[in-house]
């Protein structure tokens, strides 16, 4: 069988997945890994900095490597948030494509649609009447409605809100302070207005890196088993309760919660609260986690 390997140059983390497909057009994956090289870090002055640059084409030449040695036929790299708003983005392509990975900055539309191609391919989902799907990345937030009478994405929204970027612009605190999270508070409400409640035959969905964490920590998991988190249903309550037990703890203190990827602890309040105004904005009382994200969008749209 054929493999293709997908990669996901995000704001916060790179990840890869390699997959052999049949001759039905069925992925089986191989390979699904992931580093944090933040990418986005102090990306305000929209500029990447060379330190953030480096660490992430480190990790694109371990997965170009992982790839020549399974075998790969071919690899499509997409690149989010961080990237296409950076002005040094022309740089950071050239040089991806040195070390042999030609990285596409795609538009927040085009993330959007691809987020939503993966969740409607996977099995669990593929018969819903309706779909919503949410991606809270690094440094902007997706989110894609789409009917089961088009099979396609019917609206498709980007706000520029995500872990990354609303941890450094307004949650510095360690642990944040009372103003800080109220400020925080405003500024998602504030970017989530497009959003309105879901019709009622609609299945919520949210894949990234804020949502397996979430899900991994509800399930009290010692290490991230994506074959038990895809499909985790998180309520409204779960979520809230996250959001309350990362607000009064600090970096260090969320470190040692069973289920959190340690690397994500400075960032995961952030992630949690923009979650949790997304189920109030939508009226939804919970959302299941899907851990085949957009890189899983780029290989069925590429390769499938």
């Amino acid at each position: 069988m054929a493999r293709y390997a997908s990669l996901d140059v995000g704001s916060n983390t790179v990840k890869l997945t390699i997959a052999e497909r049949d001759g039905a057009g069925r992925f089986t994956p191989i390979v699904d890994m992931a580093r944090t090289t933040r990418l986005g870090e102090r990306i305000h002055d929209r500029r990447l900095g060379e330190a953030a640059i480096r660490r992430t084409l480190d990790a694109l030449a371990e997965f170009r490597a992982l790839c020549e040695q399974h075998g790969v036929e071919a690899l499509a790299a997409v690149g989010t948030s961080a990237l296409r708003d950076a002005v040094n983005q022309e740089e950071f392509v050239r040089r991806a494509g040195e070390i042999g990975v030609p990285v596409e900055p795609i538009s927040g539309d085009e993330e959007a649609r691809l987020s939503f191609l993966a969740v409607r391919r996977d099995p669990l989902w593929r018969e819903c009447a309706g779909l919503a799907v949410i991606d809270i990345g690094g440094g902007s937030t997706e989110i894609v409605l789409g009917d089961g009478a088009s099979g396609g994405p019917a609206l498709r929204t980007s706000v520029n809100v995500g872990g990354v970027r609303l941890t450094e612009s307004l949650l510095r605190g360690d642990p944040p302070t009372v103003a800080e999270m109220a400020a925080a508070n405003a500024a998602v409400s504030e970017a989530l207005q497009v959003l309105g409640p879901l019709p009622a035959n609609y299945a919520l969905v949210g894949v990234g890196g804020t949502l397996v964490n979430m899900a991994s920590v509800k399930l009290g998991l010692p290490s991230q088993e994506p074959e038990r988190i895809h499909g985790t249903r998180l309520s409204a309550d779960d979520v809230e309760s996250q959001v309350a037990l990362y607000a009064e703890r600090t970096i260090a203190e969320r470190k040692a919660i069973v289920g959190l990827d340690p690397q994500r602890a400075d960032i995961i309040l952030a992630g949690a609260l923009i979650l949790s105004h997304l189920l109030s904005r939508a009226a939804a009382e919970s959302v299941h986690v899907s851990c085949r994200g957009l890189r899983w969008g780029v290989l069925y749209d590429r390769f499938g």
